[in-house]
């Protein structure tokens, strides 16, 4: 009894391996959230991740509570062949697994941001012979995805996930579900949810006046705001057509994007051909969002299918009010009518952010959401005893 007492308490030395995919997405900020809150509860954190310098952001940012391992690793999407390319690479697998075992963490987590990707790091964690887990963020599918040469995809990603010795952690139900149904049976599988801080709402008035300033917004300015990639998977495209609809209904509305990506050339083309390049802007990528956060009054997400998204979070835990486009919201069970907004296919839901009061209630809801279910400090609490599970039996 008192070896499992003391075994409870022990820090542990944890070694969070990122897939490497970019230090600007949510999966790879979530390493960053996650890493400070295991820092702040006494665990050693070291961070492996690619040297390629994509990965210079959140390796730079880590270094503030944490060691930082950087390797010349190519994640999959870096091969011409995706995870097909990776299907053989067992010296690279080797070579990770001796590199980790000469660090000697008690746990290796390793961070994936989709069902292909990281897949000679699954191998590697086997070669190793550490106690070991992998957080899967998105489990659709490649013939889902309707990638080329989907079916061979999903058949690698498949083999090499139920080959894999540790458990898998999926951010939400849902997810686990298909990750369940992917790989045949769902008994190593839990389901940890992602957090975010908690932002100071008592700075909220002067971060936003600074900020509304710089962006040269007037009082009467009603801004919404959204944060992510420029990539098909977030629709920035179909952010503009809301964006029209809803100015058409309040004139003083403005709209801001940040973030960069590979449609940020569409974007702008559309805004000088709809002559809204005084109501619609952008700003590439920012390391804190949370002045932009406070500045805005509204926060509009509309992806096509995510994990469990810490743009979104993190405007709940500014007290933002969230409009959701309606596909995400049967994956997303703890959003209501109460603390969200659904974007239908009709325009009535537009009517919803007209009345300031009713969304300062629905901001406050949403913020209440996040302090019970989805603070940072949470996530950490929750993975420990998934690692304690894992360690050694004194």
């Amino acid at each position: 009894m008192d070896r499992d007492i003391e075994n409870h308490q022990t820090p542990m030395k944890i070694l969070l391996v990122s897939s490497s995919s970019g230090s600007r997405g949510g999966g790879e900020l979530y390493l960053l959230y996650l890493g400070r809150a295991l820092a702040q509860r006494q665990h050693k954190v070291t961070l492996w991740a690619s040297s390629h310098s994509r990965m210079d952001e959140l390796s730079n940012s880590f270094s503030c509570f944490g060691d930082v391992i950087r390797a010349p690793y190519l994640n999959t999407y870096d091969h011409p062949g995706r995870s097909l390319s990776t299907r053989f690479n067992f010296p690279t697998s080797s070579a990770i697994a001796s590199e980790w075992r000469s660090r000697r963490p008690d746990i290796v987590h390793i961070n994936k941001q989709n069902l292909e990707d990281g897949l000679d790091l699954l191998r590697a964690a086997n070669y190793s012979g550490l106690p070991s887990l992998c957080t899967i963020h998105l489990t659709q599918t490649a013939k889902y995805l309707k990638a080329q040469f989907a079916s061979i995809r999903d058949f690698v990603s498949r083999k090499a996930l139920k080959t894999y010795h540790g458990p898998l952690v999926t951010v939400l139900e849902s997810r686990k579900q298909d990750l369940a149904k992917f790989v045949g049976g769902e008994e190593r599988i839990s389901v940890v949810p992602n957090g975010v801080p908690l932002f100071d709402l008592a700075k909220l008035r002067s971060l936003r006046r600074i900020k509304r300033s710089e962006l040269q917004m007037h009082t009467d300015d009603y801004l919404f705001l959204a944060l992510g990639r420029m990539v098909p998977q977030k629709r920035p495209m179909l952010f503009l057509e809301l964006a029209k609809k809803i100015h058409a209904r309040i004139p003083e509305a403005k709209f801001l994007w940040v973030g960069d990506g590979e449609l940020s050339t569409d974007w702008d083309l559309w805004v000088q051909a709809n002559h809204f390049t005084d109501v619609i802007h952008r700003v590439t990528w920012q390391p804190d969002v949370q002045p932009f956060l406070c500045a805005a009054d509204a926060f509009l997400h509309v992806a096509e299918y995510e994990g469990l998204p810490l743009a979104l979070l993190e405007a709940m835990s500014a007290g933002l009010p969230c409009a959701v486009k309606e596909n995400l919201l049967t994956e997303m069970t703890f959003l209501n009518p109460r603390n969200s907004i659904s974007i239908g296919e009709d325009d009535s839901w537009i009517n919803a952010l007209i009345n300031h009061d009713a969304l300062s209630v629905i901001g406050a809801a949403g913020r209440k959401v996040v302090e019970e279910q989805f603070t940072h400090s949470r996530m950490a609490e929750l993975y420990e005893p998934l690692y304690r599970s894992l360690l050694p039996k004194q």
